[in-house]
């Protein structure tokens, strides 16, 4: 009976959650984003609705690449040293305030302020001196950052960067209202009321926690609004798949990529689910300054009793496939003929290498799991995740003879314990911020802000750093296979599979893009209803 009652509460509340109102996308984001705010957000929630809110100098176009945005036109030295970006006449921002270069350039300093403690800040170190502010060693002053005019941003460089271009219109890169900010210190990114942006949507209200949802709407003050046809985003939070499906199969949701594992081959086969090439990576992160897991022989023990063609075709059954390396498929290579994982070849196996997994625990000092401490595998929470730790857990049991304790944690709490190192094994991910090597493999840079595991190697710091600094790309290209190569030897982390994503996309909608790294772009969508 309770269980009855239960499925009808259930359906109720589908049934009497509201439909898209005509004008509207609803999108089922997931989780309710622990920020918005462009310095400070590190997860693909938070990223997807500031996308759809703030414009850079440059902006990513409809086939995954930059265009002029605030922008329209730049200039470059003959040693590529000197940037200079011309701004459109009479851009605002959505509260109707002129938007001007120093806007950008406050952006950019905030970026890098060591105080705002943004976890990208890295990707501006290219700035003549940012690297040095940021480590404290210079003043905002000394950083090549310029604003002569309203209209003209000059950029001085440390060093012709590759990238360059990719890197302006990423979030980090977006301008800020320091007079909002310093109004409402760190709950600027909160209100609808203090969020001010300059994209094709604007906030207009935040419900949190589970059931809640962001609401957008066309901001009329954008520069493009005439090409934006929708008039309102919500963003929903529904983290439970079933719920997700449910809601989509009732109308209540517009795009979803939710979808219960189970489901996902026949739907694919049918036509009502659609996988798309995803450029990330799951894995699980070792904490390599806690024992066991100092030990490289456990972390590749670990790694190597992994079944991961198993969790590809049996568990996850979405189009994933084996991650035999860090770096996903479609990155590019050296060349054009292969992507950077064909090029790279494999470190992994697709199954357990069940023999070598026990030999190197046993050569660790825990001969089939014999006097093995206690140990932990965290995750978020959400039914796939769960399903995920269970089968780990058992293979981990049954080839090395470890039990693994499983917790869960909400996703912003979850952060932070993985930020703060509090944990043995944990669930990570990774989707690239663009389709570059070079956006997965700088994670694990000594001390970088997103190095949650704790790992130092010298030798792939300075090969990453010849990538960074080398303009001719086949060099640039070997520096990271080598980096690659060090980290898997290394193994701080045991790759798992590399990204698809299943969507369900309502047919009265077109026109969304999804970006293989993850980003949904509404500007250009409408509908037909």
């Amino acid at each position: 009976m309770r269980k009855i009652f239960l499925s009808l509460l259930f359906v109720f509340i589908i049934a009497s959650s509201s439909f898209a109102e005509p004008g509207e996308i609803v999108y089922n984001l997931g989780a309710d984003p622990r920020t918005i705010d462009p310095a400070l957000n590190q997860a693909l929630d938070g990223a997807n609705v500031i996308i759809n809110a703030f414009d850079g100098l440059l902006r990513t176009d409809m086939n995954d690449l930059p265009e002029p945005a605030c922008a329209y036109s730049w200039d470059v030295s003959p040693d590529g040293l000197k940037w200079t970006f011309h701004l459109r006449d009479n851009l605002k921002w959505s509260d109707g305030e002129a938007l001007t270069a120093s806007h950008f350039k406050d952006g950019f300093i905030r970026a890098l302020n060591p105080e705002t403690g943004c976890p990208y800040a890295y990707y501006a170190f290219f700035i003549k001196n940012g690297e040095a502010f940021y480590k404290g060693m210079a003043k905002a002053d000394d950083v090549g950052i310029y604003a002569p005019d309203d209209k003209t941003l000059i950029l001085e460089l440390e060093y012709a960067n590759p990238l360059l271009l990719n890197y302006l219109a990423f979030q980090i890169f977006a301008p800020v209202r320091n007079d909002i900010i310093t109004k409402y210190s760190s709950a600027w990114a909160a209100k609808p009321e203090s969020y001010i942006s300059n994209g094709a949507f604007r906030l207009e209200s935040w419900k949190h926690g589970d059931g809640g949802e962001i609401t957008l709407v066309k901001n009329n003050n954008y520069w493009d609004a005439d090409n934006v046809k929708v008039n309102r985003l919500r963003f929903v939070f529904i983290n439970n798949e079933n719920t997700a499906m449910a809601a989509f199969k009732a109308g209540r949701i517009d795009y979803n990529s939710a979808i219960p594992s189970a489901m996902r081959p026949m739907l694919l086969k049918s036509g009502e689910a659609e996988s798309l090439p995803s450029l990330g990576t799951a894995f699980c992160s070792f904490n390599t300054t806690r024992k066991p897991f100092d030990d490289v022989r456990v972390r590749k023990a670990f790694s190597l009793a992994i079944y991961r063609k198993v969790i590809t075709d049996k568990i996850l059954m979405g189009g994933e496939k084996p991650a035999t390396g860090l770096v996903c498929y479609l990155v590019p290579g050296s060349t054009d003929d292969k992507d950077f994982r064909t090029e790279g070849g494999a470190f992994l196996p697709e199954n357990a290498d069940v023999e070598e997994a026990r030999r190197l625990l046993a050569e660790a000092g825990y001969p089939g799991g014999k006097n093995f401490p206690h140990v932990s595998y965290k995750y978020n929470s959400n039914p796939g995740n769960k399903a995920m730790a269970e089968t780990l857990q058992a293979m981990w049991k049954s080839v090395l003879g470890v039990e693994v304790e499983l917790l869960n944690e909400e996703w912003k709490v979850f952060l932070e314990t993985r930020h703060r190192k509090d944990f043995d094994i944990a669930r990570s991910s990774w989707i690239m911020d663009f389709s570059d090597a070079a956006g997965i493999l700088e994670l694990f840079i000594t001390d970088g802000p997103q190095n949650d595991e704790g790992y130092s190697n010298p030798k792939f710091d300075e090969l990453m750093k010849l990538s960074a600094y080398e303009m001719n790309h086949a060099r640039r290209i070997h520096y990271m296979h080598e980096a690659e190569k060090i980290l898997m030897e290394d193994m701080p982390i045991a790759p798992i599979y590399f990204y698809s994503s299943s969507v369900m996309q309502s047919k009265r909608v077109k026109n969304i893009f999804r970006s293989p790294r993850g980003f949904l772009i509404f500007r250009g969508a409408y509908m037909t209803d």
